[in-house]
């Protein structure tokens, strides 16, 4: 793929992000992405044959990005209460800066986990939501976590963060998040 097709398709997923968040997968038509991205429907289908495979991508990219913003940078902190702290920290910074990608996830999680045809969607979302776990279960073993707290559980609730709607309260919850999971209660 050239530089200039690139950049078209990249268009086509920004435009398609922004339209998703706004309006959520089922309130979006293709015309829609198409004039937001200033492109025609046709050129659209050329890179994605379908909503449901260019939702996916969009879906993908998503949380490839909060991923990487999330677990991309090695830390080398002293303890691992801090790596719990400062992973919140990243998590509530994101959800409140990058507003498409937030509402994406908002909006669409509950849609991705029960949709059969999002497989790839659906594998994504649940090997971020791994990763969080296994970060939690290591601060289990580390001994900085509280013994009474379930990765799982905790991770549920680490992910429902984005639903809280007024993002005013987000540094809140991250500080009760961070006294109910870490021994040394902030």
């Amino acid at each position: 793929m050239g530089k200039k097709s690139n950049k078209t398709k990249q268009k086509i997923l920004e435009a398609a992000k922004i339209a998703f968040s706004k309006k959520g997968y089922d309130g979006v038509s293709i015309d829609e992405i198409a004039q937001l991205a200033n492109v025609r429907k046709s050129l659209i289908y050329y890179y994605f044959p379908s909503k449901d495979v260019l939702f996916e991508e969009v879906w993908v990219n998503s949380i490839d990005e909060l991923e990487n913003e999330l677990f991309g940078k090695e830390e080398e902190t002293v303890n691992y209460s801090m790596k719990i702290k400062n992973f919140l920290r990243r998590y509530i910074d994101f959800l409140t800066s990058k507003k498409a990608i937030s509402e994406l996830i908002r909006r669409e999680k509950a849609n991705v986990l029960d949709q059969e045809s999002w497989k790839n969607a659906k594998k994504r979302y649940e090997s971020f939501l791994q990763k969080i776990e296994q970060m939690i279960s290591e601060g289990k073993r580390e001994k900085c976590i509280n013994e009474n707290v379930e990765p799982e559980v905790a991770t549920e609730m680490i992910a429902t963060v984005d639903s809280v709607p007024r993002k005013n309260l987000l540094k809140r919850v991250e500080q009760m998040l961070l006294k109910v999971l870490l021994k040394d209660n902030v």
